[in-house]
């Protein structure tokens, strides 16, 4: 059968775009029947992605319900890209019209996102969970309340930390972002059993109190150009051990993203774009 598609990026972060509001698309990406997901984000022999979107009625009167899935076939409970892909699908679908606030159902609880244009989607992220339990990891909490612990990775110590913004992230600090073994660290340290249900990596090179650079493995994916929720997780670690301030510009491989946590308590907001790449149909 023959199905609709759109293909978007924020960032670089690219995802295929299904609306699954009106047929059986749920049912059949849920069964995942011959890693077809794997297939279609395949860059070979697929249409190529990080992930796949649904867009859903939401069942909690939301605007939409958005279920994503890794490259891998894994589901996520959040991603930041992916939903102002979202967002940008619906305002270029004429969609979003003049509401100013449009709450999305997510896996991760309900997410508000606003938009001026889809070269600058502004999302409410909620708030931070720095709770080792609730990350989950079994790193412990610091004298500065941020799970903080070390790996030892063959003849390296990597002092860590995590933060969770409905999903988990590990952060590392680096003084040279691309002279570290990316790969090897990336693939190790995401399953690492520190994280029980693995974990998005990012290395983080401070740049100065408002800027950082950040290179993203990402849980179920492998390297990405960008993350928005470990960009936000980067922020939130950076903001309370004093590398940065409360906002500060997070430049990924794939561009920047806006990253601000005011006074350090309540939600962070994330600001970036979200543009079509192209539409076509396939047969699923």
């Amino acid at each position: 059968m023959k199905n609709n598609f759109s293909k978007y990026q924020g960032l670089g972060n690219d995802f295929i775009i299904f609306d699954a509001r009106s047929n059986n698309l749920d049912h059949l990406f849920s069964k995942n029947k011959d890693n077809f997901i794997e297939h279609l984000c395949n860059r070979n022999f697929g249409i190529g992605a990080d992930g796949i979107i649904l867009i859903l009625e939401s069942n909690n009167k939301c605007f939409v319900r958005m279920k994503i899935y890794n490259s891998d076939g894994s589901e996520p409970e959040m991603c930041g890209n992916g939903i102002r892909c979202l967002i940008a699908f619906l305002n270029d679908n004429n969609e979003i019209n003049e509401l100013s606030e449009i709450p999305i159902e997510t896996k991760a609880g309900l997410i508000l996102t606003y938009i001026d244009g889809n070269e600058n989607i502004k999302v409410n992220m909620g708030e931070p969970i720095l709770s080792p339990l609730d990350i989950p990891t079994k790193l412990l909490m610091n004298s500065l309340k941020v799970p903080n612990g070390v790996i030892t990775l063959k003849d390296q110590i990597l002092n860590v930390y995590a933060a969770s913004m409905g999903n988990p992230h590990m952060i590392v600090f680096v003084n040279d972002i691309e002279g570290i073994p990316f790969q090897e660290w990336g693939s190790f340290l995401e399953k690492h059993n520190t994280f029980p249900n693995d974990t998005n990596v990012h290395f983080v090179e401070i740049i100065d109190k408002s800027n950082i650079k950040v290179k993203v493995w990402e849980r179920g994916c492998g390297p990405t150009l960008a993350c928005g929720t470990g960009a936000c997780a980067c922020l939130v670690v950076t903001s309370k051990l004093g590398k940065t301030l409360n906002n500060a510009n997070v430049y990924l491989p794939g561009g920047k993203l806006e990253v601000e946590w005011p006074n350090q308590s309540g939600p962070v907001f994330m600001q970036g774009p979200a543009l079509k790449v192209f539409s076509g149909e396939i047969d699923i």
